[in-house]
């Protein structure tokens, strides 16, 4: 189900995190947002354009200001040929479906319009558009994309499924799946999942669903970030229950921390130097046992665009994980900027938890 995120007025287009805050809360209604669009108070086709989104996307969530809301609730009013009532202390349609402080819900064929006053700084009016079962994310491990099509492809057809498909880093993608015409969503995903009992998870973040299943086994992770300086710590930290399995985790960008705080040799570090599986080995070990977790996750390697050496260039990270009882460590090289390489590696270390951890984790 395709979902458009538009915000009417110009303070939003300078305001980031105020933006991530509302899409992070809509994304917890739906599975994905299709379009994100910014238009002035005062555009003189704003109209036409609601009027076209409408047309477009099934899920319409528009975020005013107290300024531009009159003129777009009048808006979407005439669009259902409705007229504006004070209800909940503010002008709504009446024919919303819903309506709640400072928003308001109208549906019909062929879309749902949900409309929110908001003002930057104060908690978001809450966020009416539901989830309608009619799509949801799969993430696949251990399959390059040649052979989750060869999986995906004949049941899809079956079951009268659309899916996108996309890389997070390599060996890790991610799925969005959703009805067509006369899809069965639910039976697609559970003969998916009995193809893939070991590589398949169904969850809107990959996080999240961590979280869950190492809170029910009682189980504790930690990481060791060098060129990611926290990012991993960061993407496990956004979600909420993350204290339930992380206790804490340390960042070693110099090779004197790295053998301070988690015990890798100067040994290792001279002979092999930092971006090595030696050194990813020590980290691992180090930082399970200063936090005293079940399992580890280190990174080490080159984000650039500086630091390269002719056998170590750009995107050369190594990336290993631990638990108890076995340890996996792989040598990447990951292309693009700097933040993307960070985020790839971050999430190859994912990648190995998944095939590490696969008895809490499948």
């Amino acid at each position: 189900m395709q979902t458009a995120l538009l915000f009417i007025g110009k303070e939003f287009q300078i305001n980031d995190e105020f933006v991530s805050y509302v899409k992070r809360q809509l994304l917890k209604n739906v599975d994905t947002i299709s379009a994100i669009v910014f238009y002035k108070e005062r555009d003189k086709n704003l109209f036409v354009h609601i009027a076209d989104f409408a047309k477009e996307y099934r899920n319409l969530l528009i975020v005013t200001t107290y300024e531009s809301y009159p003129t777009v609730s009048k808006i979407i009013a005439t669009l259902y040929d409705d007229t504006l009532v004070a209800k909940e202390n503010f002008l709504v349609p009446t024919k919303a479906t819903a309506a709640e402080s400072n928003s308001f819900l109208i549906e019909a064929n062929p879309s749902a319009i949900n409309l929110l006053r908001v003002k930057i700084g104060e908690k978001l009016p809450k966020i009416l558009l539901g989830l309608q079962n009619e799509s949801t994310n799969l993430f696949i491990f251990g399959l390059d994309r040649a052979q989750i099509m060869e999986k995906i492809d004949p049941l899809a057809k079956s079951y009268d499924i659309g899916y996108v498909l996309t890389q997070e880093t390599p060996e890790l993608h991610k799925v969005f799946v959703y009805n067509k015409k006369y899809g069965d969503l639910a039976i697609f995903v559970q003969n998916l999942k009995l193809m893939l009992p070991q590589s398949m998870i169904v969850a809107h973040n990959v996080f999240e669903y961590l979280i869950e299943r190492f809170t029910i086994a009682h189980k504790t992770i930690t990481f060791a970030e060098s060129c990611t300086g926290g990012l991993l710590a960061s993407l496990l930290t956004k979600i909420p229950g993350s204290s339930n399995i992380f206790n804490g985790s340390l960042v070693t960008y110099a090779n004197e921390i790295k053998h301070a705080w988690l015990g890798v040799k100067k040994e290792t570090l001279e002979a092999f130097g930092a971006v090595s599986e030696e050194t990813v080995e020590e980290m691992l070990r180090g930082a399970l046992k200063v936090a005293s977790a079940d399992y580890a996750i280190a990174i080490s390697g080159i984000a650039g665009p500086g630091g390269a050496t002719p056998t170590k260039p750009v995107g050369t990270v190594v990336v290993g994980c631990r638990g108890k009882e076995s340890e996996l460590i792989r040598t990447m090289h990951f292309k693009g900027d700097r933040n993307y390489i960070q985020y790839q590696a971050a999430m190859y270390g994912v990648r190995l938890l998944f095939e590490i951890a696969k008895e809490e984790l499948f």
